[in-house]
């Protein structure tokens, strides 16, 4: 489990905290959301701060126009403040969760990630999202049989299939994004 918030946190830190550094929350800036159709609608979206930005997005088709909110079973996705977020509905470790994504690899395979605040611990920790294919699945799940899990979301690039398989050096959970980079090189799409 300390491997994967340590990647998730890797992934996501670095962006978030320049993000938050350039761009003041509750603030509103040029950006775009996606509808359903697939139609970007440009306009300003308020900055939202970290533990809401994932949950509903804020829009304006200009400054002076009245707000809309959007949860992510509403739209696509929305881009502001120099992060892409997109809609996607993930297995989880219990459950499945439907939130707005920060893209950190766009391809075949998306690797995308979010924040949350644990009260308990009294810290942020990410979490790193694939989807291939149409079907995203949390990295946590990856935990307890990596070689199986990951193996089954490459399973049409049977190089990269058996190397995850058999566990081969370098394809293992620390190598994730290693392994989403090779296969978004050799797919077709």
């Amino acid at each position: 489990m300390k491997y994967i918030l340590l990647l998730a946190l890797l992934f996501t830190a670095t962006t978030s905290y320049a993000q938050d550094q350039e761009y003041r929350i509750g603030d509103y800036y040029e950006g775009y959301i996606v509808n359903n159709d697939g139609e970007r609608v440009r306009g300003y979206i308020q900055h939202l701060d970290e533990s809401e930005r994932y949950e509903k997005v804020i829009f304006k088709e200009d400054r002076k126009a009245k707000k809309s909110k959007f949860k992510p079973k509403n739209i696509k996705g929305y881009k502001v403040a120099g992060v892409e977020y997109r809609s996607c509905n993930f297995k989880a470790v219990i459950m499945r969760d439907t939130k707005f994504l920060a893209v950190g690899k766009d391809g075949c395979m998306e690797m995308m990630s979010w924040r949350k605040y644990n009260y308990e611990d009294r810290a942020w920790e990410g979490e790193i999202v694939l989807r291939v294919n149409g079907e995203a699945v949390s990295a946590q799940t990856f935990v307890m049989g990596f070689a199986k899990r990951m193996s089954a979301l490459v399973k049409d690039n049977k190089e990269l299939y058996n190397k995850v398989k058999n566990k081969q050096k370098g394809y293992r959970l620390l190598s994730l994004e290693k392994i989403v980079d090779e296969y978004n090189e050799q797919c077709e799409g």
